[in-house]
């Protein structure tokens, strides 16, 4: 029978596909003489193989068939013909009669796009559909060949991969985020420059072991967790060693409120020497960022509101918030009015002190305490007071930016505060 160049393509994507059968052929008959020590390619190539034959052979029933002159079009089903009934299918796509309209129709999938093809006869429908899968896709059997996860990972180190990771899926997290990725990866140096498929998770156990903090033992695995799950993912890796270790234990500490001992000496001597940044810091119970970043701008004295909406990171730059409820608008309480006021117009932040260097003013006083405080003891004070006044839960969450509780109040923010807050309020005035 006469040929047309569409059948000679045909042809020579059968016979390279056959070529390619016989290689896995041979792929799958060295592994198993080789005692078959991996099952699971073994079993990946007969999929294949299953897949490959099925499309070949459906192929070549298209090109066979294709010389009949029927009347009736033919429709593939996986590349494999169908004929008669009302209903036909070409590559999977099936054309349906629509009865109200007195159509026919398809949907096929482009692209991740479903798009809709609508004609008047079934033949008409068809012959459309088919152009369409045709223009939008190359001929799939020049395509089968697919890459093993080992060709995809060849150039990979572990460094390699985490800056490849950080510019893929980490472009939008907040600098000090980033540094601590940094901060993580240098804990495990001994790894950063080996083949991230070739690690294994005897390794990535001995250089945890060797982290003697708790806390940073825990952040390092979540870490190193994080990018190779995603590199497993991604089948850059073949199998996650972190499958088989455990996250290391570490128990949280509360954070220390002052005793209400502590709490009236620390009070006094920051009143005594005009130490404002610590005292609005237990009055508003905010943190060390958030009240670095205020401005004149975000203090409303007619309102008596507190604007959060910005913090200052480790390095003394302006930067967003802890998260989504950090973002907030505050009662300003009386005992924090009396100290801003003497900041009206100032400009840029009110609090010119540093980032790190406000921790050791900090600590200046509180060393002749035996139990040990930090700035973030202000807030947790704060928030006991609160507590020990009864305010309600949800009310508390709402003032320092927690993210627990009601999700209902806790993703409302209004300028206009409710009756029972402005009560709450006057309770934490007196």
């Amino acid at each position: 029978m006469d040929l047309n160049i569409e059948h000679l393509d045909l042809l020579s994507n059968f016979y390279n596909g056959i070529l390619e059968c016989e290689k896995e052929f041979e792929l799958k008959q060295k592994l198993i003489e080789e005692q078959q020590k991996n099952f699971n390619k073994i079993k990946e190539l007969d999929d294949k193989l299953q897949l490959r034959i099925t499309i070949l052979s459906g192929a070549l029933k298209g090109i066979l068939l294709d010389k009949e002159n029927t009347p009736l079009l033919k429709a593939e089903t996986k590349n494999l013909l169908i004929q008669g009934g009302e209903q036909m299918k070409y590559r999977g796509v099936s054309i349906i009669k629509n009865t109200k309209c007195n159509t026919w129709t398809a949907r096929p999938t482009i692209n991740g796009k479903q798009i809709y093809i609508s004609a008047k006869t079934q033949q008409e429908c068809y012959k459309i559909l088919k152009e369409t899968l045709n223009k939008n896709h190359k001929n799939e059997f020049q395509t089968i060949t697919i890459p093993t996860k080992n060709q995809k990972n060849k150039s990979y180190t572990l460094i390699e991969w985490f800056n490849k990771w950080k510019s893929l899926y980490k472009q939008d997290v907040k600098d000090g985020t980033i540094r601590y990725y940094n901060t993580c990866l240098k804990t495990v140096k001994n790894l950063q420059n080996l083949k991230i498929n070739e690690i294994n998770n005897f390794q990535i156990q001995e250089n945890l072991n060797q982290i003697k903090a708790k806390r940073t033992k825990q952040k390092t695995y979540e870490f190193l967790k994080m990018i190779f799950d995603k590199a497993f993912n991604d089948e850059i890796i073949i199998k996650n060693p972190f499958t088989k270790l455990e996250k290391p234990k570490y128990t949280r500490k509360n954070g220390n409120a002052l005793t209400e001992n502590d709490e009236i000496i620390l009070e006094q001597e920051f009143i005594k020497n005009n130490e404002d940044v610590f005292l609005v810091c237990l009055y508003q119970g905010l943190r060390r960022g958030e009240v670095l970043a205020i401005k004149d701008e975000d203090i409303d004295f007619i309102n008596k509101t507190l604007t959060i909406k910005k913090s200052i990171d480790v390095k003394n730059k302006i930067t967003e918030t802890k998260n989504f409820y950090s973002n907030r608008i505050m009662p300003l309480f009386d005992k924090t009015i009396s100290i801003l006021e003497k900041y009206k117009n100032v400009k840029g932040f009110i609090f010119k002190n540093k980032y790190r260097t406000i921790e050791n003013q900090f600590n200046y006083y509180t060393k002749q305490f035996k139990q040990h405080y930090t700035i973030h003891s202000l807030r947790h004070t704060f928030i006991t007071k609160c507590q020990e006044k009864g305010i309600p839960l949800h009310i508390i969450q709402k003032w320092v930016g927690h993210v627990k509780g009601s999700s209902v109040t806790l993703n409302t923010y209004t300028h206009n505060r409710t009756l029972a807050e402005q009560e709450n309020i006057k309770i934490m005035n007196q």
